[in-house]
């Protein structure tokens, strides 16, 4: 008896239990929600977990967000504003119709020469060209706000801010036979004065193979790789293929051949200031979606800027699944009053294509057979004169 009592009072105790949690429940739900807010707040003791691959973009078997494949640029944009658009960060639809328009008429490298040197030297018919459709921007320097590269500093040397930015952004001389006022025209017009008679660069002659420019021998693209002359395709187009610790960028720049660039994701710091490399050395990390590359110990600067002091930092965002936005900071104090900013807005090949044509930029180089032989013509000339 004294057992079935107990077994009776614990089940109406659990009754009333049930009863009151019912009643707690409903009087919390129907209550209207507070809207202060606790004075502090528990840290975390578990990290968040990483929202869907959906909300943030395709991700890699390791987590990484995704930006594999091969991008090219879509839209022939500037790199400075001209005076003309002073003011004026976008172009009207109206005059981009205009623009596109005036592309579709001419005849670009179809155009023959009324002077036989320079016909034989621009000796290129368009189907070298790659036309893209005219941008909205005004420029691709988004910062500062005028669009135009900040100017040097004093004392700085000069080219900072219009040098010649040379294939892919390198800091080249024009190639022979540049025309009067091209950019690097006085370069090769002193070189031709140097030693020996011979045409070359600066205090260079072309004697030998090695004295010639960058992009005759085919060295390759260097940085920034930025797209400079869209009509031939230069800085337009690159593969990106990613590991859990390190990125390869390959690019491909007409002419001067390929590049390929391998970034460094482990935390490993940048070599000694003293080693200068041709690509400089890259490090890179992720903020958030974003993966941000410095780029320091350049062999050589951009625009005048100091190897020493010159430092590149790129940020690279997927927006889309064909889309990829590549942000490029060029800072050197000793070279500009302050920091500019690129934005270049890339497109996406589809996977199955996955491929680059090779320009193969040494087989038949002609120009450099061209470029020896013309040296040693200008030397007999130069010394019949004697």
């Amino acid at each position: 008896m004294p057992h079935r009592q107990l077994a009776t009072l614990g089940a109406l105790a659990m009754a009333i239990f049930v009863v009151l949690a019912f009643s707690g429940a409903s009087m919390v739900a129907q209550a209207p929600p507070s809207t202060a807010r606790p004075a502090t707040r528990a840290p975390a003791t578990q990290p968040r977990p990483a929202p869907a691959a959906t909300a943030r973009g395709p991700r890699t078997p390791w987590g990484h967000p995704d930006l594999q494949g091969t991008w090219f640029v879509i839209e022939d944009v500037p790199l400075e504003r001209s005076a003309a658009n002073a003011g004026r960060e976008l172009l009207t639809d109206e005059e981009v119709a205009a623009a596109d328009k005036q592309k579709a008429a001419g005849q670009g490298r179809n155009t023959r020469a009324g002077e036989a040197v320079r016909d034989v030297e621009g000796a290129y018919n368009a189907v070298f060209n790659s036309i893209l459709k005219t941008g909205k921007r005004t420029s691709r320097i988004i910062d500062p706000p005028d669009g135009r590269i900040p100017p040097t500093v004093a004392g700085a040397p000069g080219g900072g801010r219009g040098g010649f930015g040379g294939r892919g952004g390198a800091g080249a001389p024009a190639a022979p036979g540049a025309a009067p006022g091209a950019p690097g025209a006085a370069a090769a017009a002193a070189g031709a004065r140097g030693a020996g008679g011979g045409r070359g660069f600066g205090a260079q002659t072309n004697d030998n193979p090695e004295q010639i420019a960058q992009n005759p021998r085919c060295l390759g693209v260097a940085l920034p790789f930025l797209p400079l002359n869209t009509a031939f395709a230069q800085g337009t187009v690159m593969r990106i293929v990613q590991s859990p610790k390190s990125v390869s960028i390959y690019m491909e720049d007409d002419h001067a051949g390929g590049g390929n660039r391998v970034i460094h994701l482990d935390g490993r710091p940048h070599p000694p200031a003293s080693m200068k490399l041709y690509l400089g050395d890259s490090r890179g990390h992720w903020e958030g979606n974003t993966r941000v590359v410095e780029t320091t110990n350049f062999a050589q600067g951009f625009r005048g800027s100091n190897v020493d002091s010159y430092r590149m930092i790129e940020r690279y965002t997927r927006t889309g699944a064909n889309d990829l936005r590549r942000e490029i900071t060029f800072d050197d104090p000793k070279t500009w009053t302050g920091p500019w900013t690129v934005l270049i807005d890339m497109g996406k090949v589809g996977d199955e294509k996955h491929m680059i044509f090779e320009s193969a930029c040494h087989e038949g180089n002609y120009g450099m057979t061209g470029i020896l032989v013309g040296a040693r013509k200008e030397e007999q000339a130069a010394a019949k004169q004697k």
